[in-house]
């Protein structure tokens, strides 16, 4: 899928998208689920989304809160980055709710701020993206401060 925004195009593999669907919580019982998403930042004004992670089970979830865990998280990141010869790189977070067009809550917006702020990362631009059951919230960061927000319909 390529989105134009910002000042650069974004593609999201259809791997990541299939793992989106696979956790929409579509049912009363299904709990957030969440992870990370990688990939490659390219100086064409190109970024690509190429791989999330899947919830772990040191993750905390219920229907309405997602922890991921930074163990499984950094285990994921470093197999990325050695996998793809240091290309693929952090890009951000991704979590489910259970409504149809999700947006952030304070918490979702003050967890990611804190994560972007205090860890040393390879790319001005991150992604905030919360998975509903007929949209995807997308919070686009640059430099650590929301940019643009965009809703993809439809899986």
């Amino acid at each position: 899928m390529n989105i134009d925004c910002c000042n650069f195009n974004l593609f999201i593999s259809q791997i990541v998208l299939n793992v989106f669907k696979k956790y929409i919580q579509d049912d009363e019982q299904s709990p957030e689920s969440g992870g990370i998403v990688t990939g490659k930042v390219y100086e064409n004004d190109m970024i690509e989304i190429l791989n999330c992670s899947e919830p772990s089970e040191l993750d905390t979830s219920s229907r309405y809160n997602f922890k991921r865990s930074f163990q499984t998280a950094q285990v994921f990141i470093e197999k990325q980055f050695e996998q793809s010869n240091g290309e693929e790189i952090y890009l951000g977070e991704w979590h489910t709710h259970p409504e149809d067009y999700p947006k952030p809550s304070n918490l979702d917006i003050k967890s990611f701020i804190k994560t972007i702020s205090q860890n040393r990362l390879n790319s001005k631009t991150h992604f905030m993206i919360i998975v509903g059951r007929v949209s995807i919230y997308v919070g686009i960061y640059n430099n650590k401060k929301l940019k643009k927000r965009i809703t993809i319909n439809r899986i």
